[in-house]
């Protein structure tokens, strides 16, 4: 009896797994308004590569996510200043 509802069990979660939405439909919140903060700092981080097919090609990719990366954390950088300071207010 025990074995049959353990199968009971995994093909419930199976049915419910192929009845959820797909990643590809799901649309993703718009960011957060925080008050003060600019909206380019609100912005996701993005990267666009290039088709890694020569050497050359891993080197430019690796250049464009460090250059990413960089601005990202200057994002992170200034929004933990700004809230810093919003703290330091109240």
């Amino acid at each position: 009896m025990r074995k049959f509802v353990n199968s009971c069990l995994v093909a419930c979660l199976l049915t419910c797994a192929a009845c959820s939405n797909s990643k590809s439909e799901i649309a993703s919140a718009p960011p957060l308004a925080y008050e003060g903060i600019p909206a380019g700092l609100m912005e996701r981080c993005t990267v666009q590569d290039v088709p890694q097919e020569t050497v050359a090609s891993i080197i430019e990719s690796r250049g464009i996510y460090i250059k990413a990366f960089n601005k990202c954390a200057a994002k992170v950088d200034a929004i933990r200043e700004h809230d810093a300071r919003a703290r330091a207010v109240e």
